[in-house]
């Protein structure tokens, strides 16, 4: 196998190298902890791409814990996320180190959480999700830069090409899918026909993965840059309806995901769910469990759609607008701005989200107090009438809402 010792002299940030010099003196003062140690995941792919990444990833034949512990104390770091697993996390200044005991897994069925066994690098390697991401360079002293790649991972960066290391990978681990379309958008390889094929035969497996894995992909496909290609090749590929036969993102979602690459990520679950029908929201909802303020984006369509055709109306006053969207998520009709054709409705949209929200009355609660309104349910009664006659420009000062106030005094009292 090459040795990439000189590509990492090039290639890498000097504190990432500092790092990694720094991990490989750690593994060799501590003989009892760690008997190998090796750069393995997305760093390793992306260096033998001529990419930059900040993923360190280090896999320990021995105790990986123990490792990160020993690997923490020299950085001056601190120990994370240490899980049954045999992993943790070191946390050093602006670096976060992962630290994975070398191991094998297996699965109960389809779907379930890997039950894992301490091993070699190579069985390590082979339990990973596609040849690219099943590389390792060796940090030991002795072995410094020797890359090991017994998959092809390398050939297959070559040739652009996304493959799965065997047939039941998808079966093993469903959520795979999603990183495939993932992978397959960001670095712009082609996934290879047998994996698809064995994808979308295993991705009926969805079923036995639970919501908190499930959000977690989509949430890392939303925050790549190349998220329209991802959740298109999704679609495409059945792999959303195999987690809901409810997830589906139409077309011109899709569109305007593309089209508006620089906004947040929630913005972008605001038009998947822009047309989604209640029924598909509610069951999508259910499927994934995800947060409030993704299930207000989710939900929001249908119910702003019973209204759309309103919204068309010539005749329609700006207070009546604002008593119309008042109470929808800020982003949902955003969302809808965005899918909106250029009729009334955008028109109204734009008013709301741009103006109308905002106009609140010069009054306040105190100053209907001191002009003679009773304390009680009143006061937020005339509020309510001040905010729709400064939204209908009935009223344009303080004066005009003391008059206003006065004379629906005389009526009400």
């Amino acid at each position: 196998m090459p040795n990439v010792a000189a590509l990492m002299e090039r290639s890498l940030p000097r504190h990432i190298l500092d790092a990694l010099r720094s991990a490989s003196a750690v593994a060799s003062q501590e003989p009892g902890i760690v008997s190998e140690l090796y750069l393995v995941g997305g760093m390793v792919r992306d260096l033998v791409r001529g990419e930059g990444s900040a993923d360190i990833d280090l896999s320990v034949v021995g105790d990986g814990p123990g490792y990160a512990a020993a690997l923490a104390s020299h950085l001056g770091g601190q120990v994370t996320k240490v899980s049954e697993f045999g992993t943790a996390t070191v946390e050093t200044g602006s670096l976060s180190i992962d630290v994975a005991t070398a191991r094998t897994e297996t699965y109960e069925h389809p779907g379930a959480l890997p039950e894992v066994t301490p091993a070699g690098i190579t069985e390590d390697l082979a339990r990973r999700d596609f040849t690219v991401n099943a590389m390792a360079i060796d940090l030991s002293n002795g072995g410094w830069g020797e890359l090991i790649d017994p998959h092809g991972g390398m050939a297959d960066l070559m040739m652009k090409r996304l493959r799965s290391l065997h047939p039941a990978s998808f079966a093993d681990d469903p959520t795979r899918a999603l990183r495939a379309v993932r992978y397959e958008a960001r670095l712009a390889f082609t996934l290879q026909p047998a994996t698809v094929n064995d994808m979308q035969r295993d991705c009926v497996h969805f079923d036995a993965v639970s919501p908190a894995r499930v959000l977690a992909e989509l949430r890392r496909i939303l925050d790549e840059t190349a998220r329209t290609r991802a959740l298109s090749r999704a679609e495409e590929l059945g792999i959303l309806g195999s987690i809901s036969p409810a997830f589906r993102i139409a077309g011109r979602s899709l569109k305007a995901i593309e089209e508006t690459p620089d906004r947040e990520p929630l913005f972008h679950v605001a038009l998947i769910g822009a047309r989604l029908t209640q029924a598909e929201a509610a069951s999508l909802i259910e499927r994934i469990d995800p947060p409030a303020d993704w299930r207000e984006a989710l939900g929001a369509g249908s119910t702003y759609r019973e209204i759309a055709s309103i919204l068309e109306r010539s005749d329609l006053r700006p207070s009546e607008i604002a008593e119309l969207l008042e109470g929808f998520p800020v982003l949902a009709l955003e969302a809808q701005l965005q899918l909106a054709p250029a009729t009334r409705q955008k028109a109204a949209l734009r008013s709301w989200l741009d103006e109308l929200r905002f106009r609140e009355p010069l009054l306040s609660g105190n100053d209907l107090l001191e002009a003679g309104v009773p304390q009680g349910p009143l006061i937020g009664q005339l509020l309510d009438e001040l905010r729709r006659a400064r939204l209908d420009r009935a009223v344009g000062t303080r004066d005009d809402e003391l008059t206003l106030v006065k004379r629906r005094l005389r009526v009400l009292l």
